[in-house]
């Protein structure tokens, strides 16, 4: 029955939003307005959120403390986290060189126009790089990710299904950036996977967080600076 239970609240909180996400991602030619860019992802990320913890303490009777069950400190967690980003720096130059004539990559124009917007709108700036990039995208996916993990190795503690969950999780969260192209699939999954290990060894949920903000941050604040006008 708890297994079962597990299943659902994965069907409810990973499988059908990722699948709807693949989909509408896929199919949308429309295009979106830059505010809708910027309320979507909140709305999305911040409601799913809600609804993770709801799942958590009343259908699975569980605490939202095991995603941060390790040791550590606010201090080690940011030390971790700047240790982390490096480590997907590394491996996004390390990608280009590797794999960019290998696989295909879609760009997100609309993402792209989200970002140039907002060299002209200072809201959208403080709105993308505050809420939208900590809750909406970060802390939302980080979560989903060691919820993944969590609740499949209540199945089995053996290390090759232990292994086996972490590729499983980085395969979906890789399959989700669908719209990217095979390249922006292969690369998340890399990415995903040396988050999921991190988070096996020391079960700290705020290193993660940390990282994927700078990583993303980082990114779009030199793509801002060095787009030509």
């Amino acid at each position: 029955m708890r297994n079962l239970k597990q299943f659902i609240a994965l069907t409810i909180m990973v499988l059908i939003p990722f699948g709807i996400m693949v989909w509408f991602r896929d199919h949308q030619s429309s295009g979106f307005a830059s505010i809708e860019l910027i309320i979507y992802p909140l709305l999305f990320g911040g409601l799913s959120i809600v609804v993770l913890y709801l799942l958590k303490k009343h259908f699975l009777k569980e605490s939202f403390s095991e995603f941060n069950s390790g040791k550590g400190t606010p201090g080690t967690d940011i030390l971790w986290g700047f240790g982390l980003t490096v480590v997907y720096f590394i491996l996004f130059y390390i990608e280009r060189l590797t794999l960019s004539d290998l696989l295909s990559f879609k760009p997100n124009m609309e993402l792209l126009g989200l970002m140039l917007d907002m060299r002209k709108n200072p809201v959208l700036l403080i709105l993308w790089f505050g809420p939208v990039l900590w809750i909406g995208i970060a802390l939302y996916e980080e979560l989903i990710r060691v919820f993944i993990l969590t609740s499949l190795w209540k199945f089995s503690d053996r290390k090759l299904w232990i292994y086996t969950v972490i590729l499983i999780a980085s395969t979906l969260i890789g399959l989700a950036h669908w719209s990217q192209g095979s390249y922006g699939i292969v690369t998340v999954a890399i990415k995903s996977s040396v988050a999921c290990l991190f988070f096996f060894k020391y079960r700290r949920l705020l290193p993660l967080v940390i990282a994927h903000v700078l990583y993303d941050g980082i990114q779009v604040a030199m793509l801002l600076i060095t787009y030509p006008h």
